[in-house]
């Protein structure tokens, strides 16, 4: 009995530590309410444009309802090709108080807390809107993407015009961390196994990337948890390199 306790033990131990490498970093929950116009505008914006392709390239220019469902499902995952646009997102406020507005980078990035921000942000009008909005699609209307994006943003969802910004409010900063090419290979295969894993009716599969678990903040912690708040596990890196430099040239 002993014996099986203590291997219960290591396995409980052992799940844990894997957790750490694979669960998805916490939002920013704060941010939320700010960046939700803006993280809308630009969703509807990658799903006008694929749209827009998936038409061109289509038999007779014609794509089946059922397809720009596939289309609005995915648009807010990041580990998905049509959710690929919120991994090149940099959450950014130029100063306490000011607005909170995503940047558009020129690569992928690690998918972290603020990409995880986007995604929720993203979700919260999609999975509530999703059907409508792949309908619009299959009908081809409204004819342009301002339109579109007033109807989803603005009339549905009522995420826009953008909450006003406290005076007071400055957010907590992320490192944006680009996807390195081993990063980006192991996305790929993960993603592809997961297609065939549909398809065939089995379970999801998760590879262990060492660095997420090191720098993508998922330890458990969101910003609101403890009076000392949170801070990026990278930034904190870069502050004690730094640290070690003021020493060495000391």
């Amino acid at each position: 009995a002993a014996v099986l306790q203590c291997s219960m033990k290591a396995v409980h131990g052992q799940a844990g530590e894997m957790e750490q490498f694979t669960r998805k970093p916490r939002a920013f929950n704060k941010d939320l309410k700010y960046i939700s116009c803006g993280v809308c505008k630009r969703a509807v914006e990658e799903v006008w444009s694929i749209a827009e392709h998936m038409r061109e390239v289509a038999p007779y220019h014609k794509v089946g309802e059922d397809e720009f469902n596939e289309l609005t499902l995915n648009i807010c995952d990041p580990d998905t090709d049509e959710g690929e646009w919120v991994s090149m997102q940099d959450i950014i406020q130029s100063k306490k108080g000011a607005s909170v507005k995503l940047k558009q980078e020129e690569y992928m990035g690690e998918c972290r807390r603020e990409c995880r921000t986007i995604e929720k942000a993203c979700a919260a009008v999609f999975d509530e809107y999703r059907e409508d909005l792949a309908e619009l699609l299959w009908k081809n209307e409204p004819k342009t993407l301002e339109k579109m994006a007033s109807r989803v943003c603005t009339k549905w969802a009522s995420v826009c015009p953008a909450k006003d910004v406290p005076k007071t409010y400055e957010r907590v900063d992320e490192w944006w961390m680009p996807m390195d090419e081993e990063s980006f290979k192991m996305r790929e295969m993960e993603k592809t196994m997961n297609q065939l894993s549909q398809k065939n009716g089995k379970q999801p599969v998760k590879f262990v990337d060492p660095m997420g678990g090191m720098f993508g903040g998922s330890d458990g912690w969101d910003e609101e948890d403890e009076e000392g708040g949170w801070q990026d596990p990278m930034a904190r890196m870069m502050e004690s390199m730094g640290d070690l430099g003021d020493m060495e040239g000391a």
